[in-house]
């Protein structure tokens, strides 16, 4: 792949998932502006539906995606010594896994405990 295309790739990427940012943090603000969770047990049961999920489960990901590739194009244009800028791509990668497998897990509690309160 050639230096332009990677570059309207990761613009393309930043693009995209800027708006799907936008479209759930407008959804999200609404949702709990328009009817707000009484207490935890709302909340949960908010949170464990299967389409706010799954609506969640994206958002994080793209925030994620939307973070590497700025950062990443960054880092590329500013750190010059190869051995840091991979240090540093790395460290940032592994930041970003690590915190999107927590939000995963949380939201899958959230899920589960929906889902035992329900039944």
């Amino acid at each position: 792949m050639t230096r332009a295309a990677q570059g309207l790739r990761a613009w393309l990427l930043q693009r995209f998932t800027a708006l799907y940012l936008a479209a759930f943090l407008v959804y999200a603000v609404a949702r709990l502006l328009l009817t707000p969770p009484a207490g935890h047990g709302q909340w949960l049961a908010w949170m464990g539906q299967p389409l706010t999920g799954v609506a969640t489960t994206l958002f994080v990901a793209a925030l994620a995606l939307h973070a590497w590739v700025g950062i990443r194009d960054v880092l590329i244009d500013y750190v010059h010594a190869v051995w840091l800028r991979l240090s540093l791509m790395a460290a940032v990668a592994l930041l970003l896994l690590g915190s999107g497998l927590w939000v995963m897990r949380a939201l899958l509690l959230a899920a589960l405990r929906a889902a035992q309160v329900g039944a």
